[in-house]
């Protein structure tokens, strides 16, 4: 008996892809050429975008720059940490030359930002999609003569001019916080160009430098957010620039969480994000205590969600939490650890040779998006 052929209408096909993992709409393109035209259009990527929106697949990027060629390990942290299946091998950065020191220095809707020679690149490791800006160029070095003492970066998508963005920052930091000052420029990846946007003669803050991530800020609702120290107050705060209206405010810390920082010497804090609100943590004496703001921008919302003692682990760093509110994090060792919200060790392992003490770490979430006008050259995506 002949086998018969099933057709689907294109529209059908269409809408069971649309509804694929991302892993698994990439492996699709190899089917036939009509399906990697209709995967690889940039509407296709904005489309799956959207309706998996509610449920993105989040991962841990770790970058290390150890090798010649740095390299990249990306873990599902929503698995188990000891699922070998939840991690890919790590894979080479082809695009960088040898001995390049690259780092992380944003993540937002799939792209992750990396510095390299004092160069920028966004690259979707889903896709291979690359895209190459010389910071050299921006009105920030072009107008430095020597070098520039401090830096911050940001990196978001501005949805009222479908634009990826970068904020560049050069601050500079006395003793007397009326001699502090700031000048910010906007890469645009629409525009591809450099913008001056800003440049303030009075800027009293202190960018707070993680050994994770020294002034990068966090993205969240289109808005960039940075852990400052005010100078003229005296008080932890945080500052949250605006990419759509292109101004920058500050958002107050509760004060019990402000006074508790005070009252140590040996500290770790930054920013997090938790189930789409902004949190704030510190660290000391092996116990971590989160607050988070339940509604932006409202002082009185600011709720102590998390305090726990992580003993034994030594030396943890937050990073993340699951899609069941565990959170994430790095110990000593080099490996990875994963706690409840009550404070109970569920999982601890370590990943070969990849030494997360000397790595860059950022979450970014699995998307088939493109840059703007199609911008951007993909690499040979052969994983």
């Amino acid at each position: 008996m002949a086998k018969k052929s099933v057709h689907l209408p294109l529209e059908l096909i269409t809408e069971i892809l649309l509804r694929l993992p991302v892993k698994t709409v990439l492996r699709c393109k190899r089917v036939c050429k009509s399906w990697l035209s209709l995967i690889s259009h940039p509407d296709f990527g904005t489309s799956h975008f959207q309706l998996t929106a509610a449920e993105p697949t989040n991962r841990l990027v770790f970058l290390d720059n150890f090798f010649d060629v740095p390299e990249i390990l990306s873990i599902d942290f929503d698995a188990s940490l000891n699922d070998d299946s939840s991690y890919s091998s790590l894979l080479s950065l082809q695009f960088f030359q040898l001995r390049s020191i690259c780092e992380i220095v944003g993540s937002c809707r799939g792209f992750l930002l990396l510095t390299c020679d004092k160069d920028f690149y966004i690259w979707n490791p889903s896709t291979g999609v690359i895209k190459y800006t010389p910071v050299s160029v921006s009105p920030i070095t072009m107008a430095s003569n020597d070098h520039i003492p401090c830096l911050l970066y940001g990196f978001g998508y501005d949805p009222s001019t479908d634009d990826y963005l970068v904020v560049l920052g050069s601050f500079k930091h006395t003793n007397d916080p009326a001699d502090s000052s700031i000048d910010l420029a906007i890469f645009s990846f629409r525009a591809n160009q450099w913008k001056q946007i800003q440049s303030a003669s009075h800027f009293p803050y202190w960018i707070i430098d993680t050994c994770v991530y020294p002034g990068v800020g966090l993205l969240l609702n289109h808005v960039i957010h940075w852990l400052v120290y005010n100078y003229e107050t005296s008080r932890y705060a945080i500052i949250a620039f605006d990419l759509k209206e292109m101004t920058m405010s500050e958002i107050a810390l509760p004060d019990e969480f402000i006074f508790s920082v005070r009252n140590t010497s040996s500290i770790e804090r930054d920013l997090l994000e938790l189930g789409g609100l902004i949190s704030a943590y510190h660290m000391k004496n092996y116990t971590i205590e989160i607050w988070v703001m339940q509604e932006y921008k409202v002082h009185s919302s600011w709720t102590k969600t998390l305090h726990f003692s992580f003993y034994p682990a030594p030396d943890f760093s937050p990073l993340c939490f699951t899609n069941c509110g565990d959170i994430v994090g790095t110990v000593r060792d080099g490996g990875l650890v994963k706690f409840n919200d009550k404070g109970e060790l569920l999982e601890r392992h370590s990943y070969g040779n990849c030494c997360f003490q000397r790595c860059q770490m950022v979450v970014y979430t699995e998307s088939l998006l493109s840059l703007p006008s199609g911008t951007g050259q993909a690499l040979d995506d052969s994983r």
